[in-house]
C-alpha cells in the first residue's frame, strides 16, 4: 500500500512537470508571436449590496421584498481626533441628543486645542462633560409621547408614562423606544422594564405600527405624521398655549467639569438650545366643502351671517395659516335662499363675512361650482377675495392665474398650495380667456409640485375629485392620490368628500381622501354630517405632525364639536376604511 501511494504520488509529480513544461512552451510562443500578457487579470470592482428597509406596515397590506441592488458608498463625518495637550478634554453623555453630540464634536474639528473630543471613560482633570439633567445649562430637549396615528384615545398622564417605563406597557399597549431616548430618560426614572422593546430611530415609526397597541417617547423634531401626539397632563407640545413649565417630558443638557471649561464652552456653543422653537413652528388649517347656499344660505339668514362659524372658528383662527375650499360663486343679485333649491348655487356678497370670521387666509377653487353663475361672478369673487386680503388657488381669471400656486412664507417654512379639478364639469374650468378652475393636465401638475419642492417649498396639494358617499377611497383614488405625493406634495388632500373619508400614508406623505363638508346642508346620512379639520404642524420646512378636529353638522349649517363617543365613532370608521 505505501508502494501503491508512492507510485501515484511520482505519477502525479511527473505530469505536473509536463504540464509546467507544455505551458511554459505556449507563453514562449506567444512572446515570440509579439503578444503582450497581462500582468494581473481585471476583476469588476467590488460593489456593496444593501436592502432597503422596510416599510411600515400601514394598511395591513403585504410589502413586497425589495430587491439587493448596488449602493454608493456613505463617507461619514470623521470623528475628531484628539491631540496630546488640549486646553480641555469634551465628551457626552449617555442619552445626550444627536444633535447636541455632532456639535461638540463638530467644536472639537473646528477648535482642537480648545476642546479635543473623548471618549466619556478617558475623561479626566481638566475635561468638560455633556450630560443630561446635570450641571450649567446648555440646552433644553422637549419629547412628545405618542401612538401610532390609527389611535382614538388622545390622552395620557405622566404616571401612566412612569407606569409604562417600568412595566413595559400600560393602557396604550407596548413601550417603544429608540436607544438614545431609553438612555435619556433613564437618568430620570432608572433603566425601562426589559419588556420595553428598544429598536434603532429608523425603525421606530415602522415598529410602533407593526406592535399595536403601541406607544413611545420621541425628541419633538422627530415626530413624523404617523405618529398621533398624545396630550401628557392636558398638554400638547404641539399646542400654541404649550407651557414648558408645566410639562413634564422636558430634559435638560448641561454641563459639568472643570469651570474655565465650562464657561468657555457656553460662549463658543452655536446651538442647538432647543429642539421645539416656536419660531421655526407653522400651523395650517386645512378645512374641506363649504357652499354657502341653498339651506345653509337660508340658516344663515334667519340665525346670523356668521353663526355656522361659532365651533370652528376658533380652530381655524389658531392656525397660522387657514384654507376654505369654497364652491360657490358670490354675485350681487344672487337671490334670497331657498332652503329646498336646485344644484345651482349662488352665495350673496354679504356671506363672506362668514369666511373673514374664521380667518380664512387661502380659498381654494377648484369646485365645480364656481362657474354655476356665470364667469363673470367667479371674476366678482375673486375680486371679493383679494379685496379681503384672502389668497386664491385651483382656480382663477384665466387659466395662467388657475394654475398659479398660493405662496407663503412663514416663520422660515415656505408653503404653496397648488390644486385641480379632474372631473369638471367643462363649464367649470378656466381657459385662455375665461374664468374658472383649473383642469388637470397631471404631467402639468406633477412638473408644478416638483419644482415647488426643488424650490425649497412644502407642498400641500388638493384634487377636486368624483363625489363617492362611502368612507372607503377607490381603488383608482387611492392611485391617483398616491401619484400626487409621488410628485413631491407633502399632503393630498381631497377637497371634493361632501362625505369623511378615510386616510393613508405614501412615501413619507400624508393623505387624506376626504374631509367631509365644512358648512354645507346635507343631512341625510351622518357620512354627510361628520366633517374634519385636519391641522398641519410644520416645523423647521418639514410636516412634523397631524391632528384631526371632528364635528358634526347641525341644522343644515351649522358645525358642533363631537362627543367622545360620536368622535370614537368617526375614527373607528374612517380607520377602518383605511385598512388599519
Amino acid at each position: 500500500m505505501i508502494r501503491r501511494r508512492q507510485t501515484e504520488t511520482s505519477n502525479k509529480r511527473d505530469l505536473t512537470w509536463k504540464a509546467r513544461i507544455f505551458l511554459l512552451f505556449i507563453l514562449l510562443l506567444l512572446v515570440g508571436c509579439g503578444s503582450e500578457l497581462p500582468t494581473r487579470v481585471p476583476t469588476a470592482p467590488a460593489v456593496l449590496l444593501t436592502r432597503p428597509p422596510t416599510p411600515p406596515v400601514i394598511n395591513n397590506e403585504f410589502q413586497p421584498t425589495l430587491p439587493m441592488v448596488p449602493t454608493a458608498t456613505v463617507t461619514e463625518i470623521p470623528t475628531p481626533v484628539p491631540i496630546a495637550n488640549p486646553d480641555f478634554f469634551l465628551g457626552v453623555g449617555a442619552g445626550v441628543p444627536v444633535e447636541v453630540e455632532k456639535t461638540g464634536q463638530e467644536l472639537s474639528r473646528i477648535d482642537p486645542q480648545g476642546f479635543s473630543w473623548t471618549k466619556t471613560a478617558d475623561l479626566e482633570d481638566g475635561s468638560v462633560m455633556i450630560s443630561i439633567n446635570q450641571g450649567s445649562p446648555l440646552a433644553s430637549w422637549v419629547y412628545a409621547a405618542a401612538v401610532p396615528f390609527a389611535t382614538i384615545a388622545g390622552d395620557i398622564t405622566l404616571d401612566e408614562i412612569v407606569s409604562g417605563w417600568q412595566s413595559g406597557s400600560n393602557g396604550y399597549g407596548r413601550l417603544i423606544l429608540d436607544r438614545e431616548t431609553a438612555d435619556a430618560f433613564s437618568t430620570l426614572w432608572g433603566a425601562p422594564s426589559s419588556n420595553v422593546l428598544i429598536v434603532p430611530e429608523s425603525d421606530l415609526v415602522r415598529m410602533a405600527w407593526a406592535e399595536r397597541p403601541s406607544w413611545t417617547i420621541v425628541p419633538f423634531d422627530q415626530l413624523s405624521p404617523e405618529l398621533k401626539v398624545l396630550r401628557v397632563n392636558g398638554q400638547s407640545p404641539l399646542a400654541r398655549e404649550f407651557n414648558a413649565a408645566n410639562y413634564p417630558l422636558i430634559l435638560e443638557v448641561g454641563v459639568t467639569g472643570d469651570t474655565d471649561g465650562v464657561n468657555r464652552l457656553q460662549e463658543a456653543w452655536p446651538g442647538p438650545r432647543y429642539n421645539r422653537e416656536p419660531r421655526k413652528l407653522t400651523q395650517i388649517a386645512m378645512s374641506g366643502v363649504t357652499a354657502l347656499g341653498r339651506a345653509t344660505a337660508y340658516q344663515m339668514e334667519i340665525g346670523g351671517i356668521t353663526a355656522p362659524g361659532a365651533v370652528v372658528g376658533p380652530i381655524m383662527k389658531t392656525a397660522d395659516i387657514a384654507h376654505v375650499s369654497h364652491e360657490v360663486p358670490f354675485a350681487a343679485d344672487c337671490p334670497y335662499p331657498n332652503p329646498i333649491g336646485d344644484p345651482i348655487f349662488c352665495a350673496r356678497d354679504s356671506y363672506l363675512a362668514l369666511i373673514e370670521s374664521i380667518g380664512t387666509d387661502v380659498v381654494e377653487l377648484t369646485g365645480n361650482h364656481v362657474n354655476d353663475w356665470g364667469q363673470e361672478n367667479l371674476l366678482h369673487s375673486i375680486d371679493l377675495y383679494e379685496q379681503a386680503g384672502i389668497k386664491i388657488f385651483g382656480g382663477g381669471r384665466n387659466i395662467v392665474q388657475a394654475n398659479e400656486p398660493a405662496i407663503f412664507d412663514h416663520n422660515g417654512n415656505k408653503i404653496a398650495f397648488v390644486g385641480c379639478n379632474p372631473v369638471g364639469p367643462a363649464y367649470a374650468w378656466a381657459s385662455e380667456s375665461g374664468a374658472g378652475s383649473r383642469p388637470c393636465d397631471y404631467e402639468s401638475f406633477y412638473s408644478q409640485i416638483m419644482e415647488l419642492q426643488n424650490q425649497g417649498y412644502l407642498v400641500i396639494a388638493t384634487l377636486q375629485y368624483s363625489e363617492y358617499y362611502q368612507y372607503a377611497a377607490t381603488p383608482q383614488q387611492q392611485a391617483d392620490f398616491k401619484a400626487v405625493a409621488d410628485a413631491g406634495a407633502s399632503a393630498v388632500s381631497g377637497s371634493q368628500g361632501h362625505h369623511a373619508q378615510g386616510f393613508d400614508f405614501h412615501n413619507g406623505s400624508f393623505i387624506h381622501y376626504g374631509l367631509g363638508n365644512l358648512f354645507f346642508d346635507q343631512m341625510d346620512m351622518l357620512g354627510t354630517r361628520q366633517s374634519f379639520i385636519d391641522t398641519y404642524f410644520i416645523y423647521d420646512g418639514r410636516l412634523l405632525s397631524v391632528e384631526l378636529f371632528t364635528s358634526l353638522i347641525e341644522n343644515y349649517c351649522c358645525p358642533r364639536a363631537m362627543s367622545e363617543t360620536e368622535r370614537a365613532q368617526l375614527l373607528q370608521s374612517t380607520f377602518q376604511a383605511s385598512g388599519w
